[in-house]
Protein backbone atom coordinates (compact mmCIF):
# COMPACT_ATOMS: atom_id res chain seq x y z
CA UNK A 1 0.00 0.00 0.00
CA UNK A 2 1.32 3.08 -0.80
CA UNK A 3 0.14 6.17 1.55
CA UNK A 4 -0.98 9.35 -0.28
CA UNK A 5 -0.72 12.61 1.80
CA UNK A 6 -3.39 14.67 2.45
CA UNK A 7 -3.40 17.21 -0.55
CA UNK A 8 -5.53 19.69 -2.45
CA UNK A 9 -5.68 20.49 -6.06
CA UNK A 10 -6.26 24.02 -7.06
CA UNK A 11 -8.04 23.66 -9.97
CA UNK A 12 -8.71 26.40 -13.41
CA UNK A 13 -11.81 28.23 -12.92
CA UNK A 14 -11.38 29.29 -16.68
CA UNK A 15 -10.87 27.62 -20.00
CA UNK A 16 -6.92 29.02 -21.20
CA UNK A 17 -3.36 28.75 -21.17
CA UNK A 18 -1.26 28.20 -17.84
CA UNK A 19 0.56 32.42 -17.77
CA UNK A 20 2.11 31.73 -14.40
CA UNK A 21 3.23 29.17 -11.41
CA UNK A 22 4.65 29.42 -7.99
CA UNK A 23 8.03 28.01 -6.93
CA UNK A 24 7.23 24.22 -6.02
CA UNK A 25 8.37 24.24 -2.37
CA UNK A 26 6.59 27.62 -1.17
CA UNK A 27 4.42 27.69 2.06
CA UNK A 28 1.22 29.63 1.08
CA UNK A 29 -1.69 31.07 2.65
CA UNK A 30 -5.34 30.52 2.52
CA UNK A 31 -6.40 33.31 -0.31
CA UNK A 32 -2.88 33.10 -1.82
CA UNK A 33 -3.18 33.53 -5.75
CA UNK A 34 -0.78 30.46 -7.27
CA UNK A 35 -1.07 29.96 -10.65
CA UNK A 36 -2.48 32.73 -13.47
CA UNK A 37 -4.22 31.22 -16.78
CA UNK A 38 -4.32 33.72 -19.83
CA UNK A 39 -8.03 33.55 -21.16
CA UNK A 40 -7.25 35.56 -24.33
CA UNK A 41 -5.61 38.59 -23.23
CA UNK A 42 -6.83 38.94 -19.89
CA UNK A 43 -5.39 36.84 -16.88
CA UNK A 44 -7.58 35.05 -14.14
CA UNK A 45 -6.06 34.28 -10.72
CA UNK A 46 -5.96 30.62 -9.10
CA UNK A 47 -5.68 30.59 -5.13
CA UNK A 48 -5.49 28.28 -2.49
CA UNK A 49 -8.54 27.05 -0.23
CA UNK A 50 -6.16 26.25 2.64
CA UNK A 51 -2.53 26.75 3.87
CA UNK A 52 0.25 24.43 2.67
CA UNK A 53 3.14 23.65 0.59
CA UNK A 54 3.21 23.90 -3.43
CA UNK A 55 4.27 20.02 -4.08
CA UNK A 56 3.90 19.80 -7.52
CA UNK A 57 1.92 20.66 -10.83
CA UNK A 58 -0.48 19.31 -12.92
CA UNK A 59 -0.20 21.56 -15.85
CA UNK A 60 2.93 23.24 -17.41
CA UNK A 61 3.69 26.50 -18.40
CA UNK A 62 1.73 27.54 -21.96
CA UNK A 63 -0.17 24.40 -21.11
CA UNK A 64 -4.05 24.63 -22.45
CA UNK A 65 -6.56 24.05 -19.35
CA UNK A 66 -10.19 23.61 -19.10
CA UNK A 67 -12.44 24.74 -16.32
CA UNK A 68 -11.97 22.11 -13.37
CA UNK A 69 -8.70 20.62 -14.33
CA UNK A 70 -6.11 20.65 -11.78
CA UNK A 71 -3.09 23.12 -12.16
CA UNK A 72 -1.20 22.77 -8.44
CA UNK A 73 -1.29 20.64 -5.59
CA UNK A 74 -0.18 21.24 -2.07
CA UNK A 75 0.18 19.49 1.05
CA UNK A 76 -0.07 20.45 4.47
CA UNK A 77 2.34 22.58 5.79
Amino acid sequence: MIPIPSCTVVTSTSDGRVHSLVDEGTAVAAGDVVATVDIGGRTVELTTPRAGLIRGFLAHLAQPVAVGDGVVWLARA
